[in-house]
């Protein structure tokens, strides 16, 4: 069940993002800037050759190959370790592999991410919701290392045991 859960996240990411850049690409392009909260919050077209958040620009095929290895990473990971990995660590590793498929399907296709989201308050990159999610998804999986899944890279059946042996049952 778990996996579905984190199939349905990581697909729910890549379609919000790829629909919010198709809606940007249609209605934002031609005008280049709007304004969503005056002062707070813009939406300014952008095209981001490099990594997330601009940074690096021109190592497209880097950018390329180091995400599909996490991504393939990051997937083997969540099906190998469906029983032993905490649900939130599940939810932001989903989260993650999400917002990296969304913005490798611009790169592949186009040779850039459509990036549209700018903070006005604060000098900082323009993003999209792809970036979002990966994100939100890397200080959710901080916060489940920290507070939850001390074990995330450790052998889940010797934490089991363990479980057991302190007269402590946890279910999958």
């Amino acid at each position: 069940m778990r996996l579905i859960i984190w199939g349905v996240v990581a697909a729910l990411a890549v379609v919000l993002d790829q629909v919010s850049k198709s809606i940007v690409i249609d209605r934002l392009m031609p005008v280049s800037e709007a304004e969503f909260i005056p002062g707070f919050i813009g939406f300014r077209y952008c095209e981001n050759t490099g990594a997330a958040f601009g940074m690096m620009k021109g190592f497209r095929w880097v950018f390329i190959v180091l995400s599909i290895v996490a991504i393939i990473g990051i997937i083997i990971y969540l099906i190998a370790r469906r029983g032993t990995v905490h649900p939130l660590t599940g939810l932001a590793l989903a989260m993650i592999a999400g917002g990296g498929i969304g913005n490798q399907i611009d790169r592949i296709a186009n040779g850039y991410v459509v990036d549209f989201i700018e903070f006005q308050f604060v000098d900082f990159a323009i993003f999209n919701i792809a970036d979002s999610f990966v994100t939100v998804g890397a200080l959710l999986v901080i916060i489940s290392v920290v507070f939850f899944d001390k074990n995330l890279l450790g052998d889940g059946e010797k934490r089991k045991k363990a479980d057991v042996s302190d007269g402590q049952v946890k279910p999958d």
